[in-house]
């Protein structure tokens, strides 16, 4: 599976079948080989988990009649939290620094729950 956009600096980067299992509906990394990937898989396999678990507001969630987030009893999750909960002590914190950075520069810190629907699990 591969993890390209302008959060990963536009290159393509592969994560190996020891990462995890990519083609699940929520990926979920492998914390042993995490520990040992680059820099740069560290935050590929990063932005997996994140946009399988989560969604940008502005295209998933809808909106109050004064044009606030309606995150429908959940939410929003903020990238800064919800990235350090999960990577914290596994991955260094100068790589989950600078890839909260990126992501909150692509969307902003609040994040919808990406909704399942009944054919993914």
């Amino acid at each position: 599976m591969t993890a390209t956009d302008e959060l990963l600096g536009g290159t393509l980067i592969y994560l190996p079948p020891e990462a995890g299992d990519v083609d699940l509906p929520r990926f979920e990394p492998d914390n042993s080989w995490l520990t040992q990937a680059s820099p740069a898989e560290q935050q590929a396999a990063m932005w997996r988990w994140m946009a399988t678990h989560f969604e940008d507001p502005n295209t998933a969630t809808p909106h109050d009649n004064q044009g606030h987030f309606d995150f429908l009893g959940d939410g929003p999750y903020l990238a800064d939290e919800v990235i350090i909960e999960r990577f914290e002590d596994i991955v260094p914190d100068a790589v989950i620094r600078d890839f909260i950075a990126k992501v909150q520069a692509e969307v902003g810190n609040e994040w919808a729950m990406k909704r399942l629907d009944k054919f993914s699990g």
